[in-house]
């Protein structure tokens, strides 16, 4: 018996989502961002939704959470002065929107105690990744400089070869740069400048100095490299400390000044690459020095859900006495926080289980941690935890406890399903890692309609995270299967990098293979009621496989990818395919652009497809969505293309909340018609387990299975 209704799109708006951790220097109180969605009266008198997000507190012994800012804007990304006496935050409180129609954000300080809070920053710098001073004097942020003139024309000129992003939009020709505003208010000061973008500061515990993350070279759009670099908080030239060939990010001072952490990786595989952790010499003396080579895990947040898009987890956190620096690990499908040693890099992982901890916060002793936790049955939650030791060498994470139940009323009233992991051999006999689930409220004896979900990236991972989708199609009488085939993160680097010149091959086979070893072990699922879906690179993989097998009944392809060979050009980062994930640039291989090419093979789809597309989406534009609409319309196909406009790429993650319950509903609608309608059938008694290295619920290699 099903105890509590089904999840609905419609929950969407009754979710309320952790976005933000920061643990007070003292280690007594957390501070976090809870985002919500309202309802507000739009231009034409129709009600409209919106997000609106606050920042509250929790003492850290536990107690009641207190909402500490309110109003009708959205407060994020607390952090706290270094005294703990106040806290620094973004906020779009009475702004006026800007020309793009989202008002702009500024710094805020409030006092911890509570009060007014007061604006740091005056002009529109659109400050990010705010820093506090040692001595808490003085704030640090990337921005970019003030408009002193509106332009006199709309017609823009190109010359800039990244000259777009998606969520932001065509290039409005400033460059990021590193600003310092003083605590107690005034005008901002410039202390970078170039036609460079500059990110990340971080002060130095002298306050004398500021590293940060910049490519200062003439090609910096044209590679994905950056440096670490360094200036004088009273200005003057910067001095670059790596000279690497890679990406480089989150710097950390030591407690001593002497060295400087980084996350960044040497470009092996490009973005299939594991971050790896670094340390070098704050003067610019002798070479950086990689701690985690040997680790074979990316030490950064890689899994996908639908409840936030892109969270940065945590940058390396030095302990006070320098030996170790705390850092978030992929681990398979969850993500880890671990602590790695500074003089032998050995990597200890300090919390285990079945979760996904997607930021972390440490007080100044770093005797506790303050971490924000998903789970498959939680959409995200303040938690806190001491850190002991070192014993036998090594700090260790106990006692943890959640602070937090910010869905508790929701999640009180709706049924969920349960993810079951299983493991199966893919492709090259590799051991894969899935997941199934059930639909809510079925009979035990009866089969289900069948989704096969596919992950984007494709470097990606699903894991131990909440999916608000997934519990909607399992509410609806779906049972769901999806897997981190070749390509994913967190399994090593050669499992992540195996797509390499190979879209559509062994990936593809990974998938399809995880897909019959979830048939064959799970006896609820129907083999004749089969529907796929994916979005971005899941999106391409489902136009692939439904154009070259029959075996699905519908399919659902969003954000994809078509045409490789147009998509190449018109993204805003796809033209860095052809240094290492596919063989060359589009006029050096142009046969297997097309071969690889989801449109090539257009003419062998017979799956009826709903497509579902952002009109400004800039990392797979509608083109694709465009191209593939035309050419199963004329073949006759029944297809049908959904716009979704003001939208880009992360529609499901962070888009307009109406139309992100839209989107549900259509995905819904469309396996209905399709699936649902097709006549139960009885399921067969279950057959005798395979081994677990096949087929069951536990033993899933640590690395993946055999590397290549």
């Amino acid at each position: 018996m099903m105890n509590g209704r089904p999840m609905t799109p419609e929950d969407l708006l009754s979710l309320r989502w952790v976005t933000d951790v920061a643990l007070a220097p003292d280690g007594r109180t957390v501070a976090y961002a809870l985002e919500r969605v309202g309802s507000f009266p739009g231009a034409s008198g129709a009600r409209r939704f919106d997000y609106r997000s606050h920042l509250w507190v929790v003492d850290a012994g536990g107690g009641e959470p207190r909402q500490f800012t309110t109003g009708e804007q959205r407060d994020r990304h607390p952090v706290w002065s270094p005294d703990g006496r106040a806290v620094l935050f973004l906020s779009d409180r009475r702004a006026a929107p800007a020309a793009t129609g989202k008002p702009p954000a500024h710094l805020w300080v409030i006092p911890a105690a509570g009060g007014e809070a007061r604006q740091l920053t005056q002009a529109e710098h659109g400050p990010v990744e705010p820093a506090w001073s040692p001595d808490g004097t003085q704030i640090a942020f990337s921005g970019k400089p003030p408009v002193t003139e509106p332009p006199a024309c709309d017609v823009k000129i190109i010359t800039r070869l990244r000259h777009k992003a998606d969520g932001e939009g065509l290039w409005d020709g400033r460059y990021r740069h590193i600003f310092v505003v003083p605590a107690a208010g005034g005008p901002a000061w410039q202390l970078t400048a170039g036609p460079f973008d500059h990110r990340e500061p971080a002060w130095s515990p002298d306050g004398r100095r500021l590293a940060f993350v910049a490519n200062r070279s003439e090609d910096a759009d044209a590679t994905n490299v950056a440096d670490l670099w360094v200036v004088d908080a009273t200005g003057g030239a910067p001095r670059r400390l790596t000279r690497s060939v890679g990406p480089v990010a989150s710097p950390a001072w030591s407690p001593d000044g002497a060295q400087i952490a980084y996350l960044g990786h040497e470009n092996a595989c490009m973005g299939a690459s594991n971050v790896m952790l670094w340390v070098v010499s704050a003067d610019g003396s002798g070479e950086p020095r990689c701690l985690t080579r040997h680790y074979d895990r990316s030490l950064a947040h890689h899994l996908l859900s639908d409840m936030r898009a892109h969270p940065r987890g945590s940058g390396p956190v030095w302990s006070p006495d320098g030996r170790f620096l705390f850092v978030l690990v992929a681990d398979g499908g969850s993500t880890q926080l671990a602590a790695v040693e500074v003089s032998t890099g050995l990597v200890h992982l300090v919390t285990t289980g079945r979760h996904d901890i997607y930021a972390a916060s440490f007080d100044a002793r770093c005797a506790r941690v303050a971490m924000a936790i998903s789970t498959p049955a939680e959409p995200g939650d303040v938690w806190i935890a001491d850190v002991e030791g070192p014993a036998d060498g090594r700090p260790a994470v106990a006692g943890a406890r959640r602070l937090t139940a910010v869905n508790q009323e929701l999640l009180a009233g709706v049924a969920l399903s349960t993810p079951q992991r299983f493991a199966y051999r893919g492709a090259d006999d590799w051991t894969i890692e899935g997941w199934v689930m059930a639909p809510v409220g079925a009979a035990p004896d009866a089969r289900a309609p069948t989704i096969l979900c596919i992950h984007g990236g494709p470097h990606a991972a699903y894991g131990e995270t909440f999916f608000h989708e997934f519990q909607v199609l399992a509410g609806a009488g779906y049972a769901l299967v999806f897997t981190n085939p070749r390509g994913s993160q967190g399994y090593g680097q050669a499992f992540t990098a195996a797509t390499h010149h190979d879209w559509g091959g062994k990936d593809c086979e990974d998938i399809l293979a995880g897909l019959d070893a979830a048939l064959a072990r799970f006896p609820f699922l129907d083999p004749q009621r089969l529907g796929v879906q994916g979005g971005s690179y899941g999106g391409f993989m489902t136009n692939w496989i439904i154009g070259h097998t029959p075996r699905f009944q519908a399919a659902v392809t969003m954000r994809s990818i078509v045409n490789c060979l147009s998509q190449w050009g018109t993204s805003d980062l796809a033209y860095f395919k052809g240094y290492w994930e596919f063989p060359g640039d589009p006029w050096e291989n142009p046969t297997f652009y097309w071969e690889r090419s989801p449109l090539a093979h257009v003419h062998r789809i017979t799956t009826p497809l709903l497509i579902l597309h952002s009109e400004q989406d800039l990392r797979c534009p509608i083109g694709e969505a465009e191209q593939l609409f035309t050419a199963l319309k004329k073949l006759g196909r029944e297809v049908v293309f959904v716009r979704f406009p003001d939208e880009g790429h992360d529609l499901s993650r962070s888009g307009q909340p109406g139309h992100r319950v839209e989107r549900l509903r259509l995905i819904r609608d469309w396996f209905d018609r399709h699936l649902a309608a097709v006549p139960v059938q009885a399921a067969p008694e279950p057959a005798s387990a395979p081994a677990a290295a096949e087929q069951g619920t536990t033993g899933v290699p640590a690395h993946g299975g055999r590397a290549p």
